[in-house]
């Protein structure tokens, strides 16, 4: 048995940031467990650097979790992959490293809905106090943190023509997404450091690695938490078969994200009551609210054929471009190796409220399946939508941790959802056919341009839906009056001491972009908060 004072369960874009603010105090004991490998060695180390590196990570299970989405009528009960990160830095070692806060409404509104200090002005400083950004002073950007944000290093020929198109349909230019107004098109901020990823875990786990007061256990998987008369007081892991209990003398902080996340509370005895006795768990505290709510963007695409070549590919075309990669990044951190695909894109409105309701992002290569190298030339849009109104679920598929945990996207069940990806599929297509992109584009290459009507356009999207890999909102934040709430606004597990949830999975409602930067910013709070009731609780004694 060993004994900490916090124990941090993942090291993914929350739990490293975690570990590191909670370890920066000498006198606090801090263990972190991860389920996947170290990043630090070879060849991951490479993998992990290069910002194009997840698709040599995505195919094998030992990086990534490798779930499915369960498939409903509404999209011919296909079974979707659906990728998470099982590694030292978990999703953001292996996603496209695109930094988006999300709208000021998007906090706003979690404030209005009984979230006590959870505005926009509220967490606006926790943003800036992880930021390193490399744009112009602005106030709402920071300087000095961690997390460098720069824009990307190699700028494809296609992109440049991607975001001229866009101006000439009559979008305005946007370089920096996180500023006054989201709308608009331009180059993604990324989470690199001079052409390298920068995961949380290079961002925030290795420099406290060498802190003799932070333990880091890779390739161990946490079975269950443990509760003593109503606290969370340890868990039972697992590493190469054996089991051991390690015990935390303050609190457990809970960031394995938010499909992880809800499984790992219900095999411990914490969630709707009828769902746990009939997967033989006994009933530490009934929460309804765990596993529900599931919130991602759903995704639709529009890829086009590059017969020019400048896109991303392994062709006879390119082999001069792909004989130089290497060296172009070894010497300069600049080439194909540098890009991580997704270099542009931009927001819209759709209904007429000014509030944008689409994202579009912008791959300058054929990346349908996100987990290999295209052989032909093309580009694509990803069509996301920002605020879903249909939600699905997570539950157990059994009692055991080996088991993956049942995903319910639940797809379509609003029809506002179907509605709203129509119109920006169609924004897309008339980007894609501006004079910017004419001497670039061929034929559309999927969903196919004898796709016209919306009812034409309806079931072709239903067919090739996906997510963008965003899962929120499983352990929602929400208040007293809120029987579904699974954490208070300091994001303590209500009706047990001693846990907290610290990933996206504690979104009341999800955001308006990509969730890894979001992610970053509750794990920045929630370390406050956990320090500051620690010194309270000092103090009282």
């Amino acid at each position: 048995m060993s004994d900490y004072d916090y124990i941090v369960i993942g090291s993914g874009s929350a739990g490293s940031l975690m570990a590191n603010r909670l370890s920066a105090d000498p006198a606090n004991r801090v263990a972190l467990i991860e389920a996947g490998p170290s990043d630090r060695t070879w060849p991951v180390a490479i993998k992990t650097a290069m910002p194009v590196g997840n698709i040599f990570l995505l195919p094998h299970e030992k990086y990534n979790w490798k779930q499915s989405l369960a498939g409903n009528t509404a999209v011919d009960n296909r079974q979707i992959n659906f990728p998470r990160g099982k590694l030292f830095g978990g999703c953001s070692a292996i996603n496209g490293g695109v930094y988006i806060r999300g709208q000021k409404a998007d906090y706003d509104a979690w404030a209005d809905a009984g979230n006590a200090g959870w505005s926009h002005d509220d967490v606006l400083p926790a943003f800036k106090a992880v930021e390193n950004y490399h744009g112009p002073e602005q106030p709402w950007h920071g300087k000095g943190g961690e997390l460098d944000v720069e824009k990307p290093r190699s700028w494809n020929p296609i992109a440049t023509a991607i975001v001229d198109a866009a101006a000439q349909v009559g979008h305005r230019r946007n370089d920096d997404f996180a500023g006054e107004r989201q709308d608009g098109f331009g180059r993604y901020d990324l989470n690199q450091r001079n052409g390298t990823r920068l995961s949380s875990a290079r961002a925030f786990l290795h420099p406290a690695l060498r802190r003799e007061n932070l333990t880091v256990l890779d390739e161990t998987m946490v079975r269950r938490i443990l509760f003593d008369r109503g606290r969370a007081s340890g868990i039972e892991v697992e590493k190469d078969g054996a089991r051991r209990i390690l015990t935390a003398r303050r609190e457990i902080i809970l960031s394995a994200g938010a499909t992880n996340s809800p499984q790992l509370l219900m095999l411990s005895g914490i969630g709707p009551r009828d769902h746990l006795r009939a997967m033989g768990i006994d009933l530490v505290h009934h929460l309804p609210g765990v596993g529900r709510h599931l919130q991602d963007h759903p995704t639709v695409h529009v890829a086009m054929e590059n017969p020019s070549a400048e896109s991303y590919a392994i062709s006879p075309k390119a082999l001069p471009r792909i004989l130089a990669s290497p060296f172009r990044y070894l010497f300069n951190r600049t080439g194909m190796l540098a890009s991580n695909v997704a270099e542009c894109g931009g927001f819209l409105c759709t209904d007429g409220s000014g509030r944008p309701d689409i994202q579009i992002t912008f791959l300058v290569g054929l990346k349908i399946d996100a987990r290999s190298v295209p052989r032909r030339h093309g580009y694509m849009a990803l069509i996301q939508l920002l605020r879903p109104k249909s939600a699905g679920s997570v539950s157990l598929a059994s009692n055991r941790p080996e088991d993956k945990p049942v995903i319910d996207p639940n797809f379509f069940a609003d029809p506002y959802d179907m509605k709203t990806l129509i119109a920006g599929f169609r924004e897309a297509r008339r980007i894609f056919a501006q004079p910017a992109l004419a001497a670039m584009t061929g034929e559309e290459i999927e969903p196919g341009a004898q796709h016209q009507s919306d009812a034409e356009i309806d079931a072709a999207l239903r067919r090739i839906v996906n997510t963008a890999y965003h899962p929120t909102g499983t352990c929602r934040m929400g208040p007293d009056s809120d029987p579904m709430a699974v954490v208070d606004n300091r994001l303590r597990v209500r009706g047990v001491a001693g846990l907290r949830v610290v990933d996206a999975s504690v979104m009341p409602e999800i955001i308006s972009g990509n969730t890894s930067a979001p992610t970053m910013m509750i794990a920045e709070r929630a370390a406050r908060f956990i320090l500051e009731d620690a010194l309270r609780s000092n103090i009282a004694a």
